[in-house]
Protein backbone atom coordinates (compact mmCIF):
# COMPACT_ATOMS: atom_id res chain seq x y z
CA UNK A 1 0.00 0.00 0.00
CA UNK A 2 1.19 3.61 -0.89
CA UNK A 3 -0.45 6.83 -0.14
CA UNK A 4 -0.58 9.72 -1.80
CA UNK A 5 -2.18 13.41 -1.48
CA UNK A 6 -3.71 14.31 -4.73
CA UNK A 7 -3.07 18.02 -4.93
CA UNK A 8 0.41 17.38 -4.92
CA UNK A 9 0.04 15.90 -8.00
CA UNK A 10 -1.16 18.45 -10.45
CA UNK A 11 -0.14 18.33 -14.57
CA UNK A 12 -2.03 21.27 -16.13
CA UNK A 13 -5.85 21.31 -15.16
CA UNK A 14 -6.05 18.22 -13.60
CA UNK A 15 -4.69 15.68 -10.89
CA UNK A 16 -2.82 12.16 -12.05
CA UNK A 17 -1.34 9.88 -9.67
CA UNK A 18 0.69 7.13 -11.96
CA UNK A 19 3.63 5.83 -11.92
CA UNK A 20 6.15 7.89 -10.87
CA UNK A 21 3.89 8.31 -7.69
CA UNK A 22 2.45 5.08 -7.19
CA UNK A 23 5.47 2.91 -8.37
CA UNK A 24 2.96 0.53 -10.52
CA UNK A 25 3.60 1.06 -14.08
CA UNK A 26 0.26 -0.17 -15.05
CA UNK A 27 -2.42 1.38 -12.86
CA UNK A 28 -3.22 5.47 -12.80
CA UNK A 29 -6.35 8.05 -11.15
CA UNK A 30 -6.84 11.43 -12.50
CA UNK A 31 -8.74 13.74 -10.37
CA UNK A 32 -10.40 16.93 -11.91
CA UNK A 33 -12.67 20.17 -11.13
CA UNK A 34 -14.42 21.29 -14.30
CA UNK A 35 -15.95 24.52 -13.45
CA UNK A 36 -19.64 25.65 -14.93
CA UNK A 37 -19.61 26.55 -18.49
CA UNK A 38 -15.58 24.90 -19.05
CA UNK A 39 -15.23 21.63 -20.53
CA UNK A 40 -12.32 18.97 -20.01
CA UNK A 41 -10.99 16.65 -22.66
CA UNK A 42 -11.22 13.22 -22.21
CA UNK A 43 -8.27 11.39 -23.88
CA UNK A 44 -5.87 8.38 -23.04
CA UNK A 45 -3.13 7.44 -25.07
CA UNK A 46 -3.48 3.47 -27.29
CA UNK A 47 -2.96 0.54 -24.88
CA UNK A 48 -4.81 2.45 -22.03
CA UNK A 49 -8.34 2.22 -20.51
CA UNK A 50 -10.65 4.45 -18.50
CA UNK A 51 -13.41 4.60 -16.57
CA UNK A 52 -15.24 7.55 -14.88
CA UNK A 53 -17.38 8.73 -11.97
CA UNK A 54 -18.93 11.81 -11.15
CA UNK A 55 -18.49 12.94 -7.39
CA UNK A 56 -19.78 16.13 -7.85
CA UNK A 57 -22.53 18.00 -10.56
CA UNK A 58 -23.98 16.99 -13.45
CA UNK A 59 -21.33 16.04 -16.06
CA UNK A 60 -22.29 15.84 -19.91
CA UNK A 61 -20.23 13.12 -21.34
CA UNK A 62 -19.69 13.04 -24.98
CA UNK A 63 -17.50 10.69 -27.07
CA UNK A 64 -17.87 10.21 -30.73
CA UNK A 65 -21.71 9.82 -31.65
CA UNK A 66 -22.48 9.29 -27.84
CA UNK A 67 -23.48 11.26 -24.98
CA UNK A 68 -24.51 10.75 -21.65
CA UNK A 69 -25.52 12.85 -18.68
CA UNK A 70 -24.07 11.60 -15.38
CA UNK A 71 -25.00 12.77 -12.02
CA UNK A 72 -22.78 11.72 -8.29
CA UNK A 73 -22.52 7.98 -7.71
CA UNK A 74 -22.81 7.70 -11.27
CA UNK A 75 -20.11 6.41 -14.26
CA UNK A 76 -19.20 5.27 -17.58
CA UNK A 77 -16.67 2.48 -18.72
CA UNK A 78 -14.64 4.97 -21.56
CA UNK A 79 -12.95 2.24 -23.29
CA UNK A 80 -9.73 2.03 -24.86
CA UNK A 81 -7.87 5.22 -25.82
CA UNK A 82 -10.96 7.18 -24.97
CA UNK A 83 -11.03 10.89 -27.17
CA UNK A 84 -13.71 12.97 -25.80
CA UNK A 85 -14.93 15.86 -23.74
CA UNK A 86 -17.09 16.04 -20.38
CA UNK A 87 -19.05 19.47 -20.14
CA UNK A 88 -20.07 20.99 -17.14
CA UNK A 89 -22.95 22.72 -18.32
CA UNK A 90 -24.84 24.14 -15.32
CA UNK A 91 -22.96 23.82 -12.53
CA UNK A 92 -19.31 22.70 -11.44
CA UNK A 93 -18.24 19.49 -11.70
CA UNK A 94 -15.93 17.20 -9.82
CA UNK A 95 -14.38 13.41 -11.20
CA UNK A 96 -12.19 10.64 -11.29
CA UNK A 97 -10.92 8.91 -13.92
CA UNK A 98 -8.97 5.57 -13.35
CA UNK A 99 -6.81 3.47 -15.47
CA UNK A 100 -4.78 1.23 -16.59
CA UNK A 101 -3.13 -1.36 -19.45
CA UNK A 102 -5.05 -3.23 -21.68
CA UNK A 103 -4.00 -7.21 -22.06
CA UNK A 104 -0.82 -7.07 -24.34
CA UNK A 105 -0.40 -3.73 -24.21
CA UNK A 106 3.22 -1.82 -24.01
CA UNK A 107 4.09 -0.84 -20.08
CA UNK A 108 5.54 2.63 -19.77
Amino acid sequence: MKAFTISEHRRGEEYIVGPSALGSRTTYLVYNVVEPGRSAPLKSAAGHEEILLVVEGTARVVLGDEELVLTPGQGAYLGEAPDGTLYADGERVRYVCAGGHVPGAHHH
